[in-house]
């Protein structure tokens, strides 16, 4: 079980899912999770992410580098504190990422990889297709082609 040493030392509010805010430094998680496994556990990566002193990004491989040290947090902190350590669940959020990150840069034109330019901007190198994304993580990825050649 998680130690209450470990938990009260994070600022947490219950919410609709379970994330960090740099901002902030709270941690929001799911009350009616808490007490499973798989939340146990996405409770843990977020305080990785907040051990870990991750903060806001630019870049979406930014983004991925900081999911890919909280889960290797998470999987320690899970020994330390006896939770189970579902490999499959941590692989399967990883490749969610992946994909994401894949979608968001490939061109909506000739589907070539592109590069990103700042937050939102991505641009071919191939047919200089230039292409806007949306913000969200957990929303469908909209590509909107802002200049093609």
């Amino acid at each position: 079980m998680l130690g209450t040493q470990l938990v009260s030392a994070y600022n947490m509010i219950p919410g609709e899912r379970f994330s960090y805010s740099s901002e902030t430094k709270t941690i929001q998680y799911i009350p009616e999770s808490i007490e499973t496994p798989l939340g146990r556990l996405a409770l843990l990566h977020e305080i990785a992410h907040a051990r870990l002193g991750h903060f806001s990004y630019i870049y979406d491989v930014e983004l991925f580098t900081m999911e890919l040290e909280a889960w290797e947090e998470t999987k320690r902190l899970a020994l330390e504190y006896s939770v189970e350590a579902d490999i499959e669940h941590i692989e399967n959020c990883i490749e969610s990422y992946d994909k994401w990150l894949t979608r968001r840069a490939t061109c909506p034109k000739c589907s070539t990889y592109g590069h990103q330019r700042n937050y939102d901007l991505f641009s071919c190198f191939i047919c200089d297709t230039y292409w806007k994304v949306n913000h969200r993580k957990d929303r469908e990825i909209r590509r909107m082609v802002i200049k093609n050649q």
